[in-house]
């Protein structure tokens, strides 16, 4: 493998070669156009990697020293530099730009430990985040009615749990969920998609897939990594097993319905359609989040629990028409 340096790619307005990280996991096809927003997320890796000159990709068979973890692990919430990071931010948040910038920075750096199999570490840093959402987030999100000002903007992989994790959490407080504590749904919610860490079928890089069924094992597999591996409650693997499920039987990978889903993964299904929604990773286009709420309730209690929805609904106002676009900064 040949190391490529950020100068190399600032070169190219086509990627002529695939690029891997150091999981060896490709992160991007030959081929694909080398936009601004692309350069920015590559930045975002510590190493890129293209194949050598036979066109085969080596494998890094030795298992990182524990003096590498370390640095791995080295950092937290407080110690992060922010100008190590270079992503966009949502100008509409109510959260300052900085902590924007931190919690996806911290989120970003927790990933690479679960990409390279360091479960029990990342879970550690997992838990670390919760109590910074609820500590510094929680208490500024209250702050606003609008759906478009709680959102993270940016690299999906990085935003879509983030996201997901806080809109679960607002919802299970609104209805005074009670079978699992704050922490443990917001915990739900990072981790609803943990199984893509594990997807190998596919040309495109794990957690930044663009349709999702063609990974729908990855319900599956998150189910077996939060109850076996990270040793977490039923429920919580529940999250990541059916956020898929519909309301009418319709969704995967069970075809479950109504009451036989799990309130939790109920939740989850709402905030993870919104999201994806936003991010316009659904075949209906939105570019509000008034939008956004609109297509919600035309898909209504086919898709979604009819308490969880209109709960959802009500939490924001419906006349937020502000461009997603126009948001980022």
């Amino acid at each position: 493998m040949r190391v490529v340096t950020s100068n190399e790619l600032s070169k190219f307005k086509i990627l002529p070669f695939d690029l891997y990280n150091e999981a060896n996991a490709k992160i991007m096809d030959a081929g694909e156009v080398l936009t601004p927003g692309k350069l920015i997320m590559l930045k975002n890796y510590p190493n890129l990697y293209t194949e050598d000159y036979t066109g085969e990709v080596i494998k890094n068979e030795k298992a990182p020293s524990r003096t590498s973890l370390k640095k791995l692990t080295n950092f937290s919430f407080d110690s992060l530099n922010v100008s190590e990071f270079e992503t966009v931010i949502n100008r509409d948040c109510v959260l300052k730009m900085d902590v924007q910038t931190k919690i996806k920075y911290f989120y970003k750096k927790t990933l690479d430990l679960f990409l390279l199999g360091y479960f029990e570490e990342g879970l550690i840093k997992l838990n670390s985040l919760v109590g910074i959402i609820i500590s510094d987030v929680f208490k500024q999100l209250y702050k606003s009615k609008k759906g478009s000002q709680v959102r993270f903007l940016g690299e999906y992989e990085i935003c879509h749990p983030l996201n997901v994790a806080i809109i679960s959490g607002l919802i299970a407080k609104r209805i005074d969920y009670g079978k699992l504590t704050l922490e443990e749904v917001i915990l739900a919610g990072l981790l609803h998609d943990i199984g893509k860490v594990r997807i190998k079928n596919t040309d495109r890089p794990a957690l930044i897939t663009i349709n999702e069924e063609e990974v729908a094992e990855h319900t599956v597999l998150g189910y077996e990594i939060i109850k076996n591996v990270l040793g977490l409650p039923e429920e919580i693997a529940l999250g990541a097993l059916e956020h898929h499920e519909n309301n009418d039987g319709s969704g995967y990978p069970e075809g479950l319905s109504n009451d036989y889903i799990n309130e939790l993964s109920q939740i989850i299904n709402v905030a993870n359609y919104y999201d994806n929604l936003a991010y316009n990773r659904t075949s209906v286009h939105v570019t509000s989040n008034k939008d956004a709420l609109r297509a919600m309730l035309e898909v209504g209690t086919k898709r979604f629990s009819a308490k969880m929805l209109y709960t959802f609904i009500h939490m924001f106002q419906y006349n937020d028409s502000r461009d997603f676009n126009a948001m980022i900064l």
